[in-house]
């Protein structure tokens, strides 16, 4: 199993491992603490600069989303994803966990047959209540 967490807007002030910079965010910390619960083969960070980022890699702090980003961008950054995927060796017959918005999944969960995004019928405050039921 592979989780895939979204960046978030609050964000350390300086350089530091990916998954300590988006620390700031209480979402991120409740997503992190539920895909550590799932005991998956890894986690990976999904950022709107990045793309797919490696918890471990150092990156600077940014100001960037894919929220905002009109269709095409969005294709073009699922693009460059699919490509860091395919050069990390994940193996897309892996389960793939999305712990992200729908701009962040849109494209990239197709490339694994079997894939779910749990929260991603929820807003905000009630993914926050289920990263806090479902994580041990």
């Amino acid at each position: 199993m592979i989780v895939f967490i979204a960046c978030t807007k609050k964000k350390q002030r300086y350089p530091c491992k990916a998954k300590e910079m988006y620390r700031p965010s209480q979402l991120f910390r409740g997503g992190w603490g539920y895909a550590e619960s799932l005991k998956p083969d890894a986690i990976y960070i999904l950022s709107a600069k990045y793309g797919l980022l490696n918890p471990e890699t150092v990156i600077e702090p940014y100001e960037k989303t894919l929220i905002t980003e009109k269709d095409a961008q969005i294709r073009q950054w699922s693009i460059m994803v699919a490509g860091q995927i395919k050069k990390e060796g994940i193996n897309r017959m892996d389960h793939a966990v999305f712990l992200c918005g729908k701009p962040y999944r849109k494209y990239i969960q197709n490339l694994f047959p079997n894939h779910s995004a749990p929260v991603s019928h929820l807003g905000i405050g009630k993914q926050m209540q289920f990263y806090k039921e479902h994580t041990k």
